[in-house]
């Protein structure tokens, strides 16, 4: 038992510690003033066309790979939004690989109010979310 603890708290420790990184990569590139090299990329532009095409409540499918990792992203018609860490950057370590890859999450918004965060952030906009993925991280974030 006091393994396990341990364990979590490691992982918990490096959840953390790869959430504030990813979302200060994130805040980085999106607070630049350089547009050129920041807001013009083609994954900003994915993800701009993404949130555009989810806050209409559009059926919409896309894969997203930045620097935090690879994501599936989806939304319906019925204003339905799925988020699912496909793979995550080949630096991070193989625990929360394998704790994480693979596992998704369903969020329920209105149309017109789609939380941006959920796909430019690994944290942003859960709150209002189901799934393992949330779960996981939830928990990940309770240990630390």
């Amino acid at each position: 038992m006091k393994e396990t603890r341990s364990k979590k708290m490691r992982w918990g420790t490096s959840l953390t510690l790869f959430i504030i990184l990813s979302l200060a990569a994130l805040s980085a590139g999106c607070a630049s003033n350089n547009s050129a090299t920041s807001q013009n990329t083609p994954v900003m532009q994915q993800k701009a066309a993404f949130i555009a095409a989810a806050n209409n409540c559009t059926n919409t499918n896309v894969i997203i790979t930045d620097e935090v990792g690879t994501f599936h992203y989806t939304s319906s018609d019925s204003c339905t939004f799925t988020k699912t860490l496909v793979r995550l950057n080949e630096s991070e370590m193989q625990e929360m690989k394998t704790m994480l890859q693979g596992k998704g999450m369903t969020c329920n918004y209105t149309q017109g109010s789609f939380d941006p965060r959920l796909v430019t952030s690994l944290v942003g906009g859960i709150e209002h979310c189901s799934g393992d993925l949330k779960d996981d991280i939830t928990n990940m974030m309770l240990f630390t």
